[in-house]
């Protein structure tokens, strides 16, 4: 590190919401690297307050083990509303004993490191950054990037005490505002940011077993990539019912860090020699499936409706066919999909089920919300623009140093 460079570190949890937050975290701090002349650091935030990740523990198992989507949000906001009440709207002002103790490490960690700028990419990790670096008594400035505009739903997100919060929608900065009261100056709209191809580092793996041959012909029928991360046994279930009603189609399965997943989806596909199964890709078939779904005029993502992975595939051109987690900080996904005509979110497995039957045996559906993915991935999703906003956004912090 250059003694004369401002440093940035950027302090993203992994544990909560799988590698989807991290994944965000590591795109942001790639193009922050690119937009303002300063040193920038990505950090693992459990490693320095460890209780952070009994909570992503947690929320991993809310997500595994709930029947059904109304238990799930039952225990997920029980879960928030306990966090709230150790750490309440305004605690970043003026902290209790208690609190001060629980963020020590982060204070002494700030404390050393003594960054110009600090970004959390959780809501509640830059409330916590905010009240240690003025128990730290600093003078770092703090930046709340909000990687799921979901999340401002939840007090525990959000706050108007940050030096500057950077939201992806003008819905978002509207919401945030009527909440907390905060200063409109310090909220900046920067537009959504997509990982790109950056999703390879989490998604691949050089030990992964390579697929038998090139995945599909190129042929006019239909492509699906179904993307398992904590759907359960619905998405098995889907695969069988695809085998037997539907067994011309191109399908890959990635039951994401899950072998034993991906053997049991493959157990009802045995005839299907071109259909793949995977826990881990190789970089060449990620690249592969990637661009081969996006070539197809019939590729569909299959995946809970998670707003990364959403407009990850509408980036690339692919529409959606997706399943409602029951996750509060997702509701508005269904809402994304349905406006911008980018495919369709179901609210119960059936209707899942009944939408692949009919879109299988009319793919001209799938072609149309192509059409439509790629429309609002050239008006939305400029990548370019959306840096130099960020780089905008973040450069006067630094240059106030």
């Amino acid at each position: 590190m250059r003694p004369d460079r401002p440093h940035i570190q950027v302090l993203s949890p992994r544990t909560w919401g799988e590698f989807g937050n991290y994944l965000a975290a590591t795109r942001f701090s790639r193009v922050l690297r690119g937009a303002v002349d300063a040193e920038v650091t990505l950090l693992e935030a459990e490693p320095i307050l460890p209780w952070l990740g009994e909570a992503g523990a947690e929320i991993r198992t809310i997500s595994l083990e709930s029947p059904d989507a109304t238990v799930r949000t039952r225990r997920y906001m029980a879960l928030m509303a306990r966090l709230q009440e150790r750490f309440p709207s305004g605690f970043e002002t003026d902290p209790t004993a208690a609190q001060i103790t629980e963020l020590a490490p982060l204070t002494e960690h700030l404390r050393s490191t003594a960054p110009d700028v600090v970004v959390g990419t959780k809501g509640f990790v830059a409330r916590l950054c905010v009240a240690a670096v003025r128990l730290a008594g600093l003078r770092t400035r703090v930046v709340s990037h909000v990687t799921n505009p979901g999340l401002l739903q939840l007090p525990l997100h959000r706050s108007p005490h940050p030096d500057l919060t950077l939201v992806g929608f003008d819905w978002a900065k509207d919401h945030l505002l009527a909440q907390t009261g905060g200063d409109p100056d310090r909220v900046r709209v920067v537009g959504p940011l997509v990982a790109q191809h950056d999703l390879r580092d989490f998604m691949t793996s050089e030990s992964a077993a390579p697929a038998a041959g090139p995945w599909g012909a190129d042929s006019g029928r239909p492509r699906l990539i179904v993307f398992c991360n904590r759907g359960g046994d619905v998405y098995l279930e889907l695969v069988h019912h695809i085998a037997a009603h539907h067994p011309d189609t191109d399908l890959v399965f990635v039951g994401y860090d899950d072998p034993d997943l991906a053997r049991r989806a493959a157990a009802g596909a045995q005839r299907l020699t071109h259909w793949r199964f995977h826990s881990r890709l190789t970089q060449a078939e990620y690249f592969d499936y990637i661009d081969r779904a996006s070539r197809s005029p019939y590729g569909l993502l299959v995946s809970k409706a998670g707003p990364n992975t959403t407009l990850e595939a509408a980036y690339f051109g692919i529409p959606v066919l997706m399943l409602e987690s029951g996750l509060p900080m997702e509701r508005w996904v269904p809402g994304l999909i349905h406006e911008n005509h980018l495919g369709r979110a179901c609210a119960a497995p059936d209707d899942l089920f009944n939408t692949v039957d009919d879109w299988l045996t009319h793919p001209s559906a799938i072609e149309e919300h192509k059409k439509a993915a790629i429309g609002f991935a050239e008006s939305v999703l400029d990548q370019e623009a959306v840096a130099r906003r960020i780089g905008d956004a973040v450069r006067p912090l630094l240059d106030a140093r």
